[in-house]
């Protein structure tokens, strides 16, 4: 609303792309992409053959789930993955496979 925002919109601009809304909210559009990237190597690791398998959800609820913060996200996406986490599913569900160098993240 008009009464929360710092930097008025200009009238007949789009709010999305208002200064005003980038700014603070960039290391969230940071952290959600971060997200992907994981997710997508869960996914692609864990679940591609099959999204219900039994084991694979059995050890999601184990290794990621029931750890909450107590400890590192990294080790827990190690030990869910079986491997340190990369960025090639992500880069190759977004067509970046020239971009994949098969090095990990962490």
């Amino acid at each position: 609303s008009p009464t929360h925002q710092r930097v008025p919109m200009t009238p007949d601009t789009n709010f999305a792309a208002s200064f005003g809304h980038l700014c603070g909210y960039d290391a969230q559009y940071y952290g959600y992409l971060w997200a992907e990237v994981f997710s997508d190597d869960m996914f692609q690791t864990r679940f591609k053959h099959n999204p219900f398998d039994p084991k694979a959800g059995r050890d999601y609820c184990d290794k990621v789930l029931a750890k909450g913060g107590s400890v590192d996200a990294t080790d827990m996406l190690e030990a869910f993955l079986g491997r340190p986490p990369n960025d090639e599913a992500f880069l190759r569900a977004r067509g970046l496979d020239d971009l994949m160098s098969n090095s990990t993240l962490m």
